[in-house]
This record gives structure tokens, C-alpha cells and sequence, in this order.
């Protein structure tokens, strides 16, 4: 298990191995209510008010299994004590935030697509509108996931992120005989700097490299996933 934030008064983290990372989230279940994303690959960040299904506007809620199930979103936002936010991973990159000043926290699942759409800029944007916070009070963890180590992309993935982000050039590296690399942990870190966040760390952890750690559905297939999760403690 990796921990994070563990000077603020949250509980924070991601599985790994052996851990079975939505096994550990039915865990979480039976002492919190756990908000479950439905991971769409897009970047729509939900704000949660309410452990009631109807405390997501503009997004479909129902409870499955006593989760609060939240549909069409890839991050949520909360200020809500005792409410763990979630998201399971199999090599796509997990974004935390935390606002110490606000008491409100943030998680989203950024794979290449929700990188590429500004998933990590929408998930400070929206704590901005929910909460009020100054995006230089927010911490930022990016990762585990998948490193410039092992994203191989096809020439059209690589093209439409420095379409989109020029400055993007400098993530995407090319390999003599091989297909492109893309470092979209870095490519996160960067659309976070440009909504004013300043206090950023990132994982050095690949997903896919480091067998031991993590399961890799790039590297196997493999359909056990790892879990990101988030929950600002109560008082």
C-alpha cells in the first residue's frame, strides 16, 4: 500500500500487490460510504454533497451494493468527512488534490484519453467552483501508472497531444525503429502548473514496469485492478 498526505488529516492511497483493489474497496465499504466512478475515459469530475444518490448534479446516481455509483464522470470533488472518493487502475494514472485550507479533496483516473481531454485541469477548476479554493493551497500526487518507460503509442495518439498541446512536444519522445512514448504523468503535472497548482509530486512508479508491485493490464492483461482512493477524516 502507498500512502499519501499523511501530515493532513485525509486517508489516502493505492493498492498494490497482492492487494485486489476493488476487494479492498468493498473493505472501505463497511465503515464509510464509498463513491464508485464509472470510468468512461473522459474528464468530467462529479461534486459530491451528499452521500444521498441525488447529491451529483448533472450526473446519474443510483446506490448498487450500498456504493454510491456516479456515472459519466472520471474524477469526483467532496468536502464531506467519512466519504472515501474511488477509482480503480490498471495503468492509467490516478491524480489526488488536496485543499488543507478548504477541507475539501479531489480524485481523478487520467488515462491517455482524460489526459488528453484536460482531465487534471478540470478537477482543479471544478474544486475552485465548488469549494472556493486558491490553487496554491492544493497538493497534487500523480501515480502510479503507466511511465514514459512503456507508453508506446501510434503516431495519431502522439500527434493529437501536441495538436492540442504544443508544448506537449516536450513529453512525447521518439524511438529510432519504434512507435512514440508519451510521459502523460508529465503531461498531467502540466496542465495542473497551468491551473496555478505549484505544490505537485509525482510517483516514479511504472505500472507496467514493476511486476512485483502492481498488476498491468498493458504489460498482461491482466483484469485485477489496483485502487485509488481518497477520504478527508472526520473531525
Amino acid at each position: 500500500m502507498i500512502r499519501l498526505f499523511e501530515d493532513l488529516p485525509v486517508d489516502a492511497g493505492f493498492t498494490c500487490k497482492p492487494l485486489d483493489g476493488k476487494v479492498y474497496r468493498d473493505g472501505l465499504l463497511e465503515t464509510s460510504p464509498v463513491v464508485r466512478l464509472s470510468l468512461v475515459h473522459g474528464c468530467a469530475v462529479a461534486v459530491i454533497r451528499s452521500v444521498d444518490p441525488a447529491g451529483a448534479p448533472g450526473f446519474r446516481a443510483d446506490m448498487d451494493e450500498d456504493y454510491l455509483d456516479v456515472y459519466d464522470a472520471d474524477g469526483a470533488v467532496t468536502d464531506l468527512p467519512g466519504v472515501y472518493l474511488s477509482t480503480t487502475h490498471g495503468d492509467c494514472i490516478p491524480i489526488w488534490v488536496c485543499d488543507p485550507v478548504r477541507g475539501a479533496v479531489g480524485l481523478a483516473h487520467a488515462g491517455w484519453r482524460g489526459t488528453l481531454s484536460g482531465i487534471a485541469g478540470n478537477l482543479v477548476r471544478t474544486m475552485i467552483r465548488a469549494y472556493g479554493s486558491d490553487p496554491a493551497d492544493l497538493r497534487a500526487v500523480i501515480g502510479p501508472g503507466i511511465g514514459a518507460c512503456c507508453f508506446e503509442v501510434g503516431p495519431d495518439v502522439a500527434e493529437a497531444f501536441t495538436d492540442r498541446y504544443p508544448w506537449a512536444e516536450a513529453y512525447v519522445y521518439a524511438h529510432p525503429g519504434a512507435r512514440p512514448h508519451v510521459d502523460i504523468k508529465g503531461i498531467n503535472a502540466e496542465l495542473l502548473v497551468l491551473e496555478g497548482v505549484t505544490q505537485i509530486g509525482i510517483s516514479p512508479h511504472c505500472t507496467c514496469c514493476e511486476e512485483d508491485l502492481f498488476w498491468s493490464h498493458r504489460r498482461s492483461g491482466d483484469t485485477t485492478r489496483m485502487l485509488a482512493f481518497i477520504e478527508k477524516r472526520k473531525a
